[in-house]
């Protein structure tokens, strides 16, 4: 799937869909707190396009979720600690 994070199963692409929506309002949350615009994210290599994606939920690879814990001086486990829910043996 190119490095995305996405499901491999289809049933389970609304699960997805929820985690990268949560995922997209903790980049948010990030940003606000450091008193951020969404312009600033340019000196940080992304486009303001892009990281309006970004906060509106789009799917990423995991090189951008490394690109935006850099930019947020996180490790990368903080930005996904309880969002992406772990599959349950059926």
């Amino acid at each position: 799937m190119c490095g995305f994070l996405q499901p491999y199963e289809i049933g389970e692409s609304l699960e997805y869909e929820i985690a990268f929506t949560k995922l997209g309002v903790r980049y948010r949350k990030l940003r606000l707190e450091r008193k951020m615009v969404q312009e600033d994210v340019i000196g940080h290599g992304f486009s303001v396009r892009h990281y309006q994606q970004l906060e509106a939920g789009r799917p990423h690879s995991v090189k951008t979720l490394f690109r935006v814990s850099k930019m947020f001086n996180v490790n990368p486990d903080v930005l996904i600690k309880g969002i992406f829910n772990a599959r349950r043996s059926k």
